[in-house]
């Protein structure tokens, strides 16, 4: 019986952990920029990225894609289940290639919304949804 119980238990254990750790490498959907900043040399924009949805929080920003002057990146879910917060962060900095001129942000599989677009005159501005 007490071998039993302890399979039992091992595998809620298993369970658990595997939700706690696993929402963690989840590509989170309702990402946003709340705000950026490029630098002066143009090679580097920092993002404070927040979450449009009622839960969750950002753990990290990676680059999918940067060629074709488009910048994709992902965005993953911080560790400790959906609205866990253990590794969190919101502001991030990427590296630009000096021919990128639009950043798009994940949304679903192999769709990425475009949201900064730079102009003629190398200024970064929001990109309107119509």
């Amino acid at each position: 019986m007490k071998k039993r119980a302890f399979i039992v238990l091992l595998i809620i254990l298993v369970l658990l952990l595997t939700y706690f750790i696993g929402t963690g490498f989840m590509k989170n959907t309702s990402a946003y920029i709340n705000d950026f900043s490029v630098s002066e040399d143009g090679s580097e924009i920092t993002m404070n990225i927040g979450v449009s949805s009622s839960m969750g929080y950002i753990r990290e920003v990676s680059i999918y894609q940067q060629e074709g002057g488009k910048l994709y990146i992902d965005c993953y879910s911080a560790f400790g289940g959906l609205n866990g917060s253990i590794g969190a962060k919101s502001v991030f900095t990427l590296p630009l290639d000096k021919d990128t001129t639009i950043i798009a942000i994940y949304r679903n599989t192999n769709c990425y919304e475009e949201i900064l677009k730079k102009d003629d005159n190398d200024v970064w501005h929001r990109v309107t949804q119509e």
